[in-house]
């Protein structure tokens, strides 16, 4: 997992005294407590005894965290007590016992500390950075209990085959794509587009004109920051080298001596080259079982070209959002309003009601734009590069408006889904196509790259670079110094703003071909292509999209590759014969021809077995805790995907018996453990001899001392119907909300269409309707529209079906828990926090739905044991090297 050598070296010196000094106040604690419970001992009357046990309080700074209980009073009562039998024995008996209580919590919490503490040093020791593979097949398949022997450092069958066919690609010399025939096809694509009356310039003049109007600038401090901002995000780097940037960071003196031989390297570009050393490379793993290969260049060149391609990542998005409004790019729905139409709308209804500014036809156009167009380039160098190459590890956003990878491969199911539910009740049936290019990026032939960059207008001392740029030397680091070096032929590598921008000039002309040819959308993720609406159009689509892998010397994967036509009602339509046969499918989940998406059971047994290897490779407590978050609780969740109301309550109830079965097949009796705490209880307990934990320890944030164990059911519980009994859901549950069905949204909306129907009806019956034209001669003596007519173009005419449309794209409403007073009071108490976004803090009503479940559930164990929701001083625990720990990207064995 995380790399110690990526760790600051003052920062584990910083641990390590923490931790020292732990044991020292431990030690001399514990010392002290016996001392005085043996003072109190040695005393025959009762209040002597309460007055050295206050004293053990006062001296040793502990507090009276029992509930009812305090200091000051007890100590009025005892005074009491001298004079006044009226005190009684009892009373005595249990303020003695609930101040030793006191002190007995205080020396859990030292222990507890203290566990911690060893907890992080196993961490810190023992790294998971080393391949590993099952010494045998027969210790994954055979359902024994996750063991750690059964993992040495070889790598598996499936990373040799991968490397084998990346090396076919990359070092590949034959030539896969004619230049000459390219631009034959671009320049009848490109050349269908006409000059708006507004321009002096067709579209493709004006891009090509953008093309030649690059300006790179160079580097000063501000750049300098960004550049190794962006390469820290992305995961391309070594550890140490990684390390290195994190160091020289904010420190000025450094950037300027870096960024002026950094600028010299920018006015000889000409001559730059990869040096006389080969680029080491290496294959890693990725948590969706592929494996990549990363080039690991020297800093000053990884800083050189990372510079590079954001800038011409940044111009290219911006020249092709431009295109994008030229007037070249098309859009209409399947049933387009025309003039005629459009006209009769304005006699009948008034021109200020006859189209709504809001109405689906012109939401997607925004979307689009917005969250699919070129997705992949960033719109300022600010933003950075998209790490597409660990899309399935992360779902943060730090790309301030953009949305980032996997929010964007979520909301791609959404759209689908909600489209397909639109389009059935519109139109009684839809069609929904899907593929990939197989090995986009190492089999994306280098004349097809400067083919198209030549077409749409990149100067050659560009095309140059760019050259020298994809044909660099490589050596595999996993075959030694002696390794040969060969040459890259073919392909582009991963991880580099610049092959971003390299991919994407080729696909944006197959989205642009797609685009004339349909008048619609092609949703590309990278390159993982989107296509729907009804069936003859998306023959068209696919049609053309195997004309344009053809023509650049592409291959479409046919595992990733299928249609499907989804009717209303019972009764599926027959796909065309011009259409894939395969699968539709997103994540672990595949679209049935009734479109509803179904749990994919076979993927989801690949990856259990997996997990199961992953987690026996982990050699520390928080690695596993570290790989059950990743894997389970973001891996698998977003490949199931995020709850949304399109998708109902029964996608919600599917996820959660999936993860209720991946649990039962992990840890089954063999483990001795029927889950995954109960995993972690037996290993705490064999390694540290510490047993009886509470299960909010598990759960809770390291900032309280817990290990921050991710539990991926509790969100979809926040936003599933709450099931009870009808006595229950009267007096106890009465004002939660029951989800609304996708299919109800829809159905609601054509009734206040039909209502608003009558109501204008009405209105233009009786002569109400304010400017319109109803007394032309056209419409004398004629009756109003009929129902059908009104409704025919509901995508452009349609607020209510926009409204539908709308919710159903949104996450469902969440339905949070109550707090009980004494969670609310043991809350209050914990420090103040400036970060009331993270975990569990002093106000119940800032923290986030998840943090005030896990609060709830787990307060009352914790609570009783510690005597308040913190489990250790957080003074004495490491949680900056947790933090540091957490932070590094994750290297997944095999």
């Amino acid at each position: 997992m995380a790399s110690s050598a990526a760790l600051s070296e003052s920062m584990q010196r910083i641990t390590q005294s923490k931790l020292n000094a732990l044991k020292e106040q431990h030690d001399v604690y514990e010392k002290k407590k016996q001392a005085s419970l043996d003072a109190d001992q040695g005393e025959a009357d009762l209040s002597a005894q309460i007055n050295i046990l206050l004293d053990a309080l006062i001296l040793h700074d502990v507090p009276a965290v029992v509930p009812n209980l305090s200091a000051n009073n007890v100590l009025r009562f005892i005074n009491q007590r001298r004079n006044d039998p009226s005190v009684s024995t009892a009373m005595l008996q249990g303020w003695k016992a609930d101040l030793e209580r006191c002190l007995d919590i205080h020396s859990q919490r030292y222990q507890h500390a203290s566990l911690f503490g060893q907890l992080v040093t196993e961490w810190l020791e023992q790294p998971n950075d080393g391949p590993a593979a099952p010494r045998s097949s027969s210790s994954s398949d055979s359902g024994d209990e996750v063991s750690h022997e059964s993992f040495e450092p070889v790598g598996r069958q499936e990373m040799y085959d991968q490397r084998k066919e990346w090396e076919s690609l990359v070092f590949d010399t034959a030539t896969k794509s004619d230049p000459e025939e390219i631009h034959d096809y671009l320049g009848t694509l490109f050349g269908s587009t006409t000059q708006s009356k507004k321009l002096t310039k067709t579209p493709l003049e004006a891009f090509r004109s953008t093309m030649k109007d690059f300006d790179l600038g160079r580097f000063d401090n501000s750049s300098m920051r960004w550049c190794i901002t962006g390469l820290l995000k992305v995961d391309l780097l070594a550890p140490s080298k990684r390390a290195a940037l994190s160091d020289i960071e904010n420190n000025d003196l450094v950037l300027d001596e870096m960024a002026d031989v950094l600028n010299i390297q920018l006015s000889n570009l000409d001559q730059w080259s990869w040096g006389d050393q080969p680029v080491a490379v290496e294959l890693r793993r990725q948590v969706n079982g592929k494996y990549r290969v990363y080039m690991d260049e020297e800093i000053l060149q990884a800083l050189l070209i990372h510079f590079i391609g954001l800038k011409w990542a940044v111009h290219f998005k911006n020249a092709c959002i431009k295109f994008f409004h030229s007037g070249a790019w098309q859009q209409s729905p399947y049933r387009a309003l025309d003039k005629k139409a459009r006209a009769r709308r304005e006699d009948y209804l008034g021109s200020n009601a006859s189209i709504p500014r809001k109405n689906i036809r012109n939401t997607r156009r925004t979307d689009y734009e917005q969250h699919y167009f070129m997705t992949q380039l960033p719109s300022s160098v600010l933003e950075g590069s998209r790490d597409y190459g660990n899309i399935d590890d992360d779902m943060d956003n730090e790309l301030g408006n953009s949305k980032s990878p996997m929010e964007i491969k979520q909301s791609l199911l959404h759209l689908v889904t909600t489209e397909s539910l639109i389009n059935t009740s519109l139109y009684g049936s839809f069609t929904i196509l899907q593929s990939d290019f197989k090995w986009f990026g190492p089999s994306l032939p280098h004349t097809t790259i400067f083919a198209v960059l030549e077409f749409l207008g990149v100067k050659s001392r560009w095309l140059s670079f760019f050259r020298k740029f994809l044909e660099a030397p490589l050596k595999f680091t996993q075959d030694g110094p002696e390794a040969p070096t060969i040459v890259r032929r073919r392909g582009i590598p991963i991880e580099h703003a610049l092959s971003d921008f390299l991919g994407e000039a080729v696909l944006f002309c197959l989205d642009f071909a797609v685009n004339q040819e349909t008048k619609a959308n092609l949703y590309r993720f990278h390159d993982d292509l989107w296509f729907w609406g009804q069936e003859d159009v998306c023959v068209n689509a696919w049609e053309t999209i195997e004309g344009f892998a053809k023509i650049m010397g592409l291959s479409l994967n046919e595992k990733k590759t299928g249609a499907v036509q989804i009717s209303q009602g019972s009764d599926a339509g027959q796909l065309s014969e011009s259409l894939p046969k395969g699968k539709v499918q997103w994540g672990f989940l595949i679209l049935d021809r009734s479109g509803d998406w179904v749990i994919n059971d076979e993927e989801v047994d690949k990856h259990t077995e997996e997990l199961r290897r992953q987690l026996a490779a982990c050699k520390s407590v928080f690695a596993t805790v570290q790989a059950w978050n990743v894997y389970v609780s973001r891996f698998l969740a977003n490949n199931f995907g995020q709850p949304q109301v399109c998708l109902g309550q029964r996608h919600i109830d599917m996820v959660i018996s999936t993860f209720d079965k991946i649990q039962q097949r992990l840890f089954s009796d063999a483990t001795g453990a029927s889950s995954l705490i109960g995993y972690l209880k037996r290993i705490i307990a064999e390694r540290f001899n510490v047993t009886d934990l509470p299960d909010g320890f598990f759960y809770f944030p390291s900032e309280l001392g817990g290990l921050q164990l991710r539990n991926p059911l509790i969100p979809l519980l926040l936003v599933r119907s709450v099931e009870g009994t009808s006595a229950q859901k009267d007096r106890m549950i009465g004002d939660w909300t029951k989800q609304k069905e996708p299919k109800e949204w829809i159905q609601e909306a054509f009734e206040k269409e039909e209502a608003e129907y009558e109501s204008r009806k009405k209105r233009f019956d009786e002569g109400e309707v304010e400017g319109a034209r109803y007394k032309s001669h056209r419409l004398e003596n004629q009756p109003f529209m009929s129902l059908e007519e009104y409704t025919r173009y509901r995508e452009e005419t349609s607020a209510h079906l926009f409204d539908a449309y709308d919710a159903l794209r949104q996450e469902p409403e969440v339905q949070g828990i109550s707090p009980t007073s004494e969670v609310k009071a043991a809350l209050e108490k914990l420090p103040r926090s400036g970060d009331t976004n993270s975990g569990i803090h002093s106000s119940w009503y800032t923290m986030t739905p998840y943090y005030q479940w896990v609060a709830q559930l787990y307060a009352g164990d914790v609570l009783k044991r510690f005597g308040g929701l913190s489990m250790g001083e957080k003074k004495l625990l490491p949680i900056g090297l947790v933090t540091m720990l957490r932070n590094e990207k994750v290297r997944w064995q095999g």
